[in-house]
């Protein structure tokens, strides 16, 4: 499947400009493309040239022109004879399975550890693509009685990570009972696996002007491993909320040096779910040069910043 026939299919049921499908693309979990500005206008050109689709450039007074796109009837054909015609093969690629199949003189304690990760991850996901499944365009469709399918596409694509998880529960329990470093098999080890051992993090969740925040206190939990980013990502999931408001303690001394690549990987975590976070540190607490320079880099953007006025830092987070 090509982006090009997503976008018609989107334009045969109304005319939407190229923001509106851009949303509609990030909003859908099974609509694998990132729908960004050069992969939708693009598409969008190749589809005006053969004549798919057309264009009319509506003005509005006080404020940008925009474009609104509409399906022709020969897009409407070639929309057509693509649902008719042969399906793709689905797509097999998982990491896990590589690491796994290379995995062989890892110690036990090493693989349960690859796999507690991975189930954290694979929860999370779930948990996004769930919410996402529930607030996206297709969902609205069903509710209105447009798309009699949206049931069955949303129960494909939970099961899948349900499915994911219980395989993940048979390979601890075959991993449980090899050899460890003495040559003895051990009993699996029993207890919730979703319990973070030794979680400090004392989730908060405040609201303001109607804008709903995560404020992490404890100082006790600083951010000192990947792990603990995907543990904030999963709170902000289960309180709806992608703001986050960090105490200064949370910014370990591993998080500081950046060549230790941690503040790097939690902040590209961050990224990737779509996660705004301020640390609220005490006035004049000392930093690496580096670390102030990456601080300086990321006044620009709209993913991390560092405080030393929590007002100051809850009014961006929320702007």
């Amino acid at each position: 499947m090509s982006l090009n026939h997503a976008i018609l299919g989107l334009l045969s049921r109304e005319p939407m400009t190229g923001y509106e499908i851009k949303k509609i693309f990030r909003g859908t979990p099974f609509l694998h493309w990132s729908g960004n500005n050069n992969q939708i206008y693009k598409a969008f050109a190749e589809l005006l040239d053969e004549g798919f689709v057309a264009k009319e450039v509506r003005h509005r007074e006080g404020a940008p022109s925009k474009n609104i796109y509409t399906i022709t009837d020969a897009g409407l054909e070639m929309f057509h004879r693509w649902l008719a015609g042969a399906v793709e093969e689905p797509v097999f690629r998982k990491q896990i399975l590589i690491r796994l199949a290379l995995a062989d003189r890892l110690k036990r304690a090493d693989l349960e550890r690859m796999l507690d990760a991975y189930a954290e991850t694979v929860r999370l996901q779930a948990a996004l693509a769930e919410q996402e499944l529930d607030k996206c365009w297709f969902a609205n469709q069903a509710d209105s009685g447009a798309n009699r399918f949206f049931g069955l596409i949303r129960e494909n694509v939970l099961s899948f990570y349900a499915s994911e998880l219980e395989w993940i529960r048979k390979a601890r329990a075959f991993i449980a009972e090899l050899p460890d470093e003495d040559g003895e098999a051990h009993e699996p080890m029993v207890g919730n696996e979703n319990e973070k051992a030794g979680s400090k993090m004392n989730p908060i969740i405040k609201e303001l002007r109607g804008k709903r925040y995560l404020h992490l206190t404890g100082g006790g939990s600083p951010i000192g491993t990947e792990q603990d980013a995907i543990d904030i990502i999963a709170l902000c999931v289960e309180h709806d909320t992608n703001a986050v408001l960090l105490d200064g303690g949370a910014l370990s001394d591993d998080f500081v040096r950046l060549r230790t690549g941690l503040a790097g990987a939690v902040l590209q975590k961050f990224v990737n779910y779509n996660i705004k976070a301020a640390a609220v540190v005490e006035h004049g607490r000392q930093f690496p040069e580096r670390f102030r320079e990456m601080i300086s880099e990321y006044r620009n953007g709209n993913t991390f910043r560092v405080f030393t006025d929590p007002e100051e830092a809850v009014e961006w987070l929320l702007g």
